[in-house]
């Protein structure tokens, strides 16, 4: 998911470009490649990572039963 963003006050004053914020979950085998993708397009690039326990809806990958 891709949300449109805008900067706020940083060291060199207002930042008035407009940013996109891209929101996805992946998995943990594919957080090293993703980060690594972000990072070579945005060396800058301000990056969250959280745990997530649960998620439906959308392209979610199927897991198998055991």
């Amino acid at each position: 998911t891709v949300y449109a963003g805008h900067r706020g006050y940083g060291s060199h004053g207002e930042q008035p470009d407009p940013i996109d914020i891209v929101f996805t979950v992946v998995t943990r085998l594919e957080v090293s490649q993703v980060t690594g993708e972000v990072y070579r397009l945005d060396p800058k690039a301000f990056v969250i990572m959280h745990s997530v326990n649960d998620a439906k809806g959308g392209m979610v990958k199927k897991r198998a039963l055991h």
